[in-house]
């Protein structure tokens, strides 16, 4: 059974993230055809735009993500505070890999 959901979640998540991102590109066939009659420009700064709408968040998340997992490792391993945010980062990957094998 732990094979089973080794080799299917992978493969459902990348076929639900192919077919809802053809899904998006079609959503709004008249929104290529408005920009580029509109300028280059106006074209490139709406394309900027929706990217940092993806990448702000995102990258916010990612940060407070690793923030919180920094402070409970140190808070488990006391003897590590005055560690720097590299080495405390290389000991947590080694204790996930050391508990997989």
């Amino acid at each position: 059974m732990k094979n089973f959901t080794k080799i299917f979640l992978p493969i459902a998540a990348i076929a639900i993230i192919s077919i809802a991102g053809s899904a998006f590109a079609q959503s709004c066939p008249m929104c290529k055809e408005s920009m580029t009659q509109a300028g280059q420009k106006l074209s490139e700064g709406f394309y900027d735009s929706i990217m940092s709408m993806f990448i702000l968040p995102i990258s916010m998340i990612g940060g407070g993500t690793i923030f919180v997992m920094k402070a409970a490792w140190v808070k488990q391993h006391p003897e590590a505070e005055d560690f720097s945010f590299i080495r405390v980062m290389k000991e947590i990957a080694k204790e996930k890999m050391g508990r997989r094998k």
